[in-house]
Protein backbone atom coordinates (compact mmCIF):
# COMPACT_ATOMS: atom_id res chain seq x y z
CA UNK A 1 0.00 0.00 0.00
CA UNK A 2 0.98 3.36 -0.57
CA UNK A 3 1.18 6.05 2.50
CA UNK A 4 1.36 9.34 2.76
CA UNK A 5 2.33 11.06 5.45
CA UNK A 6 1.43 14.90 5.84
CA UNK A 7 3.98 16.36 8.87
CA UNK A 8 6.24 12.98 8.30
CA UNK A 9 9.81 15.05 9.03
CA UNK A 10 8.43 14.69 12.57
CA UNK A 11 9.23 12.10 15.24
CA UNK A 12 6.18 10.83 15.26
CA UNK A 13 6.02 10.89 11.06
CA UNK A 14 9.15 9.72 10.78
CA UNK A 15 8.96 6.53 13.28
CA UNK A 16 5.47 5.75 11.61
CA UNK A 17 7.19 5.29 8.03
CA UNK A 18 9.95 3.26 9.16
CA UNK A 19 7.35 0.80 10.81
CA UNK A 20 5.17 0.65 7.52
CA UNK A 21 8.14 0.29 5.35
CA UNK A 22 9.66 -2.55 7.09
CA UNK A 23 6.55 -4.24 6.65
CA UNK A 24 6.71 -4.06 2.50
CA UNK A 25 5.05 -0.20 2.37
CA UNK A 26 5.61 2.45 -0.12
CA UNK A 27 5.90 5.35 2.25
CA UNK A 28 5.97 9.22 1.23
CA UNK A 29 6.82 12.30 3.63
CA UNK A 30 5.22 15.45 3.13
CA UNK A 31 6.31 18.54 4.44
CA UNK A 32 6.53 22.33 3.90
CA UNK A 33 9.74 21.79 3.02
CA UNK A 34 10.27 19.51 0.39
CA UNK A 35 13.95 19.58 0.57
CA UNK A 36 14.04 18.69 4.17
CA UNK A 37 11.51 15.65 3.80
CA UNK A 38 13.61 13.92 0.50
CA UNK A 39 16.44 14.52 2.54
CA UNK A 40 14.99 12.98 5.79
CA UNK A 41 13.42 10.26 3.47
CA UNK A 42 16.89 9.22 2.00
CA UNK A 43 18.46 8.53 5.85
CA UNK A 44 15.57 6.30 6.11
CA UNK A 45 14.85 2.79 5.36
CA UNK A 46 14.01 1.78 1.43
CA UNK A 47 10.77 2.60 -0.11
CA UNK A 48 10.43 6.32 1.77
CA UNK A 49 10.78 9.00 -0.27
CA UNK A 50 9.54 12.60 0.50
CA UNK A 51 8.69 16.03 -1.25
CA UNK A 52 5.75 18.73 -0.56
CA UNK A 53 2.53 18.34 1.82
CA UNK A 54 0.74 18.28 -1.51
CA UNK A 55 2.83 15.48 -2.96
CA UNK A 56 2.15 13.13 0.12
CA UNK A 57 -1.65 13.77 0.08
CA UNK A 58 -1.28 12.53 -3.59
CA UNK A 59 0.74 9.75 -3.34
CA UNK A 60 -1.33 8.06 -0.40
CA UNK A 61 -3.94 5.33 -0.91
CA UNK A 62 -4.15 5.84 3.03
CA UNK A 63 -2.56 9.04 4.58
CA UNK A 64 -1.60 9.70 8.25
CA UNK A 65 -1.88 13.78 9.60
CA UNK A 66 1.17 14.03 11.63
CA UNK A 67 1.35 17.68 11.83
CA UNK A 68 0.80 20.15 14.93
CA UNK A 69 -3.05 20.35 15.63
CA UNK A 70 -2.55 23.95 15.76
CA UNK A 71 -2.19 23.68 11.38
CA UNK A 72 -4.07 20.81 11.18
CA UNK A 73 -7.46 21.79 9.51
CA UNK A 74 -5.62 24.51 7.26
CA UNK A 75 -3.53 21.52 5.98
CA UNK A 76 -5.90 19.18 5.43
CA UNK A 77 -8.26 21.88 4.00
CA UNK A 78 -5.44 22.49 1.59
CA UNK A 79 -5.08 19.19 0.59
CA UNK A 80 -8.31 18.05 0.75
CA UNK A 81 -9.17 17.34 -2.88
CA UNK A 82 -6.41 14.79 -2.56
CA UNK A 83 -8.00 13.52 0.23
CA UNK A 84 -11.40 12.27 -1.28
CA UNK A 85 -12.59 8.96 -0.65
CA UNK A 86 -9.06 7.83 0.84
CA UNK A 87 -8.33 6.80 4.48
CA UNK A 88 -7.12 9.66 6.62
CA UNK A 89 -5.71 8.56 9.96
CA UNK A 90 -5.38 11.72 12.65
CA UNK A 91 -2.45 11.35 14.86
CA UNK A 92 -2.53 14.98 16.07
CA UNK A 93 -3.37 15.88 19.67
CA UNK A 94 -5.57 19.27 20.58
CA UNK A 95 -3.76 19.44 23.93
CA UNK A 96 -6.82 21.65 25.26
CA UNK A 97 -7.11 23.63 22.01
CA UNK A 98 -10.67 22.22 21.99
CA UNK A 99 -12.97 22.17 24.93
CA UNK A 100 -11.76 19.27 27.24
CA UNK A 101 -14.61 16.79 27.04
CA UNK A 102 -16.76 17.88 24.24
CA UNK A 103 -15.34 17.90 20.96
CA UNK A 104 -12.30 15.49 19.67
CA UNK A 105 -10.04 16.41 17.83
CA UNK A 106 -10.47 14.40 14.79
CA UNK A 107 -14.16 15.82 14.90
CA UNK A 108 -12.67 19.53 14.30
CA UNK A 109 -9.72 18.23 11.45
CA UNK A 110 -12.38 16.31 9.82
CA UNK A 111 -14.67 19.35 8.83
CA UNK A 112 -11.97 20.24 6.45
CA UNK A 113 -12.01 17.29 4.33
CA UNK A 114 -15.76 15.67 4.38
CA UNK A 115 -15.30 13.03 2.02
CA UNK A 116 -12.32 11.51 3.48
CA UNK A 117 -12.39 8.45 5.61
CA UNK A 118 -11.18 9.46 8.88
CA UNK A 119 -9.86 7.30 11.47
CA UNK A 120 -8.05 8.27 14.60
CA UNK A 121 -5.28 6.09 16.41
CA UNK A 122 -1.85 6.51 17.67
CA UNK A 123 -3.30 9.47 20.07
CA UNK A 124 -1.51 7.81 23.15
CA UNK A 125 1.61 6.58 21.74
CA UNK A 126 4.74 8.04 22.41
CA UNK A 127 7.46 8.49 19.07
CA UNK A 128 10.01 6.92 21.14
CA UNK A 129 7.80 3.53 21.06
CA UNK A 130 7.14 3.35 17.64
CA UNK A 131 10.35 1.11 16.88
CA UNK A 132 9.02 -2.41 18.37
CA UNK A 133 5.87 -1.33 19.77
CA UNK A 134 6.40 -3.48 22.47
CA UNK A 135 6.41 -2.66 26.29
CA UNK A 136 9.58 -3.66 29.09
CA UNK A 137 7.63 -7.05 29.55
CA UNK A 138 7.62 -8.01 25.73
CA UNK A 139 4.12 -7.30 25.48
CA UNK A 140 2.45 -5.51 22.33
CA UNK A 141 1.45 -1.92 23.17
CA UNK A 142 -1.66 -0.86 22.55
CA UNK A 143 -2.90 1.78 20.03
CA UNK A 144 -6.33 2.49 20.64
CA UNK A 145 -8.28 3.30 17.38
CA UNK A 146 -11.56 5.21 17.01
CA UNK A 147 -14.21 5.83 13.89
CA UNK A 148 -17.03 5.94 12.21
CA UNK A 149 -16.43 4.23 9.45
CA UNK A 150 -16.17 0.00 10.20
CA UNK A 151 -14.54 -0.58 7.14
CA UNK A 152 -11.74 2.56 7.45
CA UNK A 153 -11.27 1.44 11.02
CA UNK A 154 -10.32 -2.31 10.08
CA UNK A 155 -7.73 -1.30 7.56
CA UNK A 156 -6.11 0.68 10.02
CA UNK A 157 -6.47 -1.87 13.06
CA UNK A 158 -4.32 -4.44 10.90
CA UNK A 159 -1.62 -2.04 9.54
CA UNK A 160 -1.24 -1.18 13.43
CA UNK A 161 -1.22 -4.92 14.00
CA UNK A 162 1.40 -5.61 11.29
CA UNK A 163 3.73 -3.36 12.76
CA UNK A 164 4.36 -5.11 15.99
CA UNK A 165 1.34 -3.27 18.05
CA UNK A 166 -1.86 -4.62 19.22
CA UNK A 167 -5.09 -2.37 17.72
CA UNK A 168 -8.00 -1.87 20.16
CA UNK A 169 -11.34 -0.66 18.67
CA UNK A 170 -12.71 2.32 20.80
CA UNK A 171 -15.84 2.96 18.60
CA UNK A 172 -16.66 6.22 17.33
CA UNK A 173 -15.18 9.28 18.10
CA UNK A 174 -16.94 10.22 21.09
CA UNK A 175 -14.74 7.98 22.55
CA UNK A 176 -12.02 9.85 20.84
CA UNK A 177 -12.51 12.99 23.46
CA UNK A 178 -11.44 10.45 26.09
CA UNK A 179 -8.20 9.45 24.05
CA UNK A 180 -7.53 12.88 23.46
CA UNK A 181 -8.03 13.95 27.26
CA UNK A 182 -5.55 11.17 28.11
CA UNK A 183 -2.63 12.31 26.44
CA UNK A 184 -1.78 15.53 28.96
CA UNK A 185 -2.65 13.01 32.21
CA UNK A 186 0.05 10.83 30.19
CA UNK A 187 2.67 12.90 29.66
CA UNK A 188 2.36 14.03 33.37
CA UNK A 189 2.91 10.29 34.52
CA UNK A 190 5.52 10.07 32.37
CA UNK A 191 7.23 12.83 34.04
CA UNK A 192 6.30 12.22 37.17
CA UNK A 193 7.67 8.56 36.90
CA UNK A 194 10.82 9.00 35.05
CA UNK A 195 9.62 6.67 32.03
CA UNK A 196 11.87 8.51 28.81
CA UNK A 197 8.44 9.07 27.17
CA UNK A 198 8.20 4.96 26.62
CA UNK A 199 5.22 4.51 28.35
CA UNK A 200 1.49 3.31 27.27
CA UNK A 201 -1.69 3.17 28.27
CA UNK A 202 -2.77 -0.76 28.35
CA UNK A 203 -6.11 -2.27 27.98
CA UNK A 204 -6.48 -5.22 30.48
CA UNK A 205 -9.44 -7.41 29.58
Amino acid sequence: MKIGILGGTGRMGQGLARGYAAVGHEVFLGSRSPQRAADIASELAGGISGGSLSEAAEFGELVVLAVPFGDAAEIVEAVQDSLAEKIVIDITNPFGAVPPGQVAGIENNSRAAASARWVAAYKTTFWKTLDGGRGHDGQPLDVFVCSLDAEAKAVVMELITATGFRAVDCGGFENARTLDLMVPLMIELDGRHQTDARSSWKFLG
